[in-house]
């Protein structure tokens, strides 16, 4: 069995190594910090609207030092992204709002929007609402873009490492 060894004794090779895990990170930070701005915006995008709050709130925030995670603050947040259950009624106004900006009118003319806004507060009560992963659309809708700018943050950590791509 033959064996082959090679060593290398160039300076550009040692400095591009060298050079390498510094510019890969500075250029990924960049790259994570882009798509995590676009991530951010799609959701906003994609999330429920009759008032602008939880739009609003929806921020990329820095978990760790290569990661980014998409979310509101809100507290009812997790209500909307998630099933739920039977539960309080929920405020009147709240839910007058979403009537108004979605335009629904009741089928009978002798109810208003505020008997409607009351009739599906009641049955929120009752049954709960549904789930609206609007997360979990934005990450399909998103996906394809994100990859996108993180390989072009690789390719430009390298070529700026000294690698050629």
């Amino acid at each position: 069995m033959r064996e082959l060894s090679v060593e290398l004794h160039t300076s550009a090779l040692d400095a591009a190594f060298r050079t390498a895990p510094d510019a890969l990170n500075k250029h990924l930070k960049a790259g994570i910090s882009t798509a995590g701005s676009l991530v951010s915006r799609a959701a906003r995008e994609e999330a429920p609207k009759a008032e602008s709050t939880l739009t609003l709130s929806i921020r990329s925030n820095q978990v760790g030092e290569l990661q980014r995670m998409v979310t509101s603050s809100l507290r009812y947040n997790a209500f909307v992204v998630n099933e739920t259950g039977p539960q309080g009624i929920p405020p009147i106004q709240s839910v007058l709002d979403w009537v108004r900006v979605k335009r629904i009118q009741p089928n009978n003319p002798k109810y208003d929007q505020r008997d409607m806004a009351f009739m599906i507060a009641r049955s929120i009560a009752r049954n709960g609402t549904a789930a609206n992963d609007f997360y979990d659309r934005t990450a399909e809708k998103t996906q394809d873009k994100v990859a996108q700018i993180l390989q072009r943050s690789v390719a430009a950590g390298m070529k700026a490492a000294g690698f050629k791509i």
